[in-house]
């Protein structure tokens, strides 16, 4: 036999995994397809200062490029909700250097990195994993983390990848221009990002990442529409397109040899795509579960389902809470969300939506959700927006 725990893809959940096997003194091998940790990056490069925390890595100049305040957040005609708050909510990264960071602290826990290796298939033996193989090679262990993304290959080999609606199409590119370092901005409308939204995110004085997702249309014509009207003839660089998954977790991320990570597992972010914090989290819980699993020598479905369970019972109320927001969001029209702008300035609701920010989590959003449910100013504007059958099917389905 191989290793213990054999990792596939060496993105922030595969690395946080596999850093908690190796620290507990088990062999670990980790798979990269690409020459270089982080390359090419698809990521919007924003994660909370909380969450950055929370995976236990320190914010540093190695890669971390601006920090922001707030948003501001327009509608599809142009109406802006500016939110700011007076402490640094965000990082904005650099992921390629992120990505490196983490590998660091992965091969320091005694974890061994392999690059240019593809994992085109796993090995089973009596309906359990024991390992992957591709060009040339074949590789054995006693665990499999399936840290692929969001392809979900190797997940539907171990019967794990289910249905799923089609990922949504996401594009970023970098803009030379002046701009407000502090804030981010967030567009919506049909015209500029069908089915998601747009984002412009400073990561220095003189340039931003812009970017989209998109459920329909070509996502790199849609972005060089949205850069010319936001910042007209600015130069750009060639956009860098990659798949944003928003339907949340698979109903398994388990199986008898194999456990599901990142997004291979739907630990994304409902509301923004986001994955390198909820599902670097529910990473650490599948080392812990991997490393109790080696320890009693039992690599059984039944139990590596503790994962399962231990990230449901962790996390599984934000997944939900967020699912039920990505579902209200997808049915509102342009002409609806205008609506709802409009009554939000004018009922002056612009210190309730900061007093909610400041005391929110970006990563941990059950909690701001229910609040903002049970604000009543701002459910007036919302059902004048939205619709009162809508907000009603909310408030149920989070239990208000």
């Amino acid at each position: 036999m191989g290793s213990d725990a054999l990792v596939i893809g060496a993105g922030p959940s595969g690395l946080l995994a596999a850093k908690e096997i190796a620290s507990k003194g088990f062999s670990v091998k980790i798979l990269e397809e690409h020459a270089r940790v982080g390359v090419p990056s698809h990521c919007a490069g924003l994660i909370s200062v909380e969450g950055l925390k929370r995976i236990g890595v320190e914010a540093t100049g190695e890669f971390v490029q601006n920090e922001v305040y707030g948003g501001r957040i327009y509608s599809p005609d142009g109406q802006c909700i500016e939110i700011r708050d007076r402490r640094p909510r965000a990082h904005v990264v650099d992921r390629a250097a992120l990505d490196q960071r983490l590998a660091d602290k992965a091969l320091d826990a005694g974890a061994e990195l392999v690059l240019g290796r593809r994992a085109e298939r796993l090995t089973l033996a009596d309906g359990s994993v024991i390992g992957a193989s591709g060009a040339g090679w074949s590789e054995e262990a006693r665990i499999v983390v399936d840290a692929e993304g969001p392809s979900r290959r190797l997940a539907a080999e171990a019967g794990l990848a289910g249905s799923r609606r089609k990922p949504l199409l996401g594009v970023n590119a970098e803009v030379a221009c002046e701009i407000d370092t502090t804030m981010v901005e967030v567009w919506f409308g049909a015209e500029t990002a069908p089915g998601f939204y747009a984002w412009v995110i400073p990561t220095s004085e003189r340039l931003v990442r812009v970017g989209l997702a998109a459920r329909e249309g070509d996502p790199t014509a849609l972005l060089d529409g949205f850069i010319g009207r936001r910042f007209g003839s600015a130069s750009h660089s060639p956009p860098r397109a990659g798949q944003v998954l928003v339907d949340g977790p698979v109903e398994r991320t388990s199986s008898s040899g194999i456990l599901l990570v990142g997004d291979a597992a739907g630990h994304v972010k409902p509301t923004t795509g986001g994955g390198v914090v909820l599902g670097g989290l529910c990473a650490i819980e599948a080392g812990k579960v991997t490393t109790h699993a080696l320890e009693a020598g039992d690599t059984s479905a039944s139990f590596l389902a503790g994962y399962d369970e231990a990230w449901r019972r962790l996390y599984g109320p934000e997944f939900r809470s967020m699912q039920t927001l990505r579902g209200l969001a997808d049915r509102v029209s342009d002409e609806r969300m205008n609506r709802f702008f409009d009554a939000f300035t004018k009922a002056g609701l612009g210190e309730v939506a900061a007093g909610l920010v400041a005391g929110g989590d970006m990563d941990m959003q059950d909690g701001v959700i229910r609040r903002a449910l049970s604000e009543p100013r701002l459910m007036k504007a919302a059902i004048s927006g939205l619709g009162r059958l809508a907000l009603a099917e909310l408030r149920g389905l989070v239990n208000l």
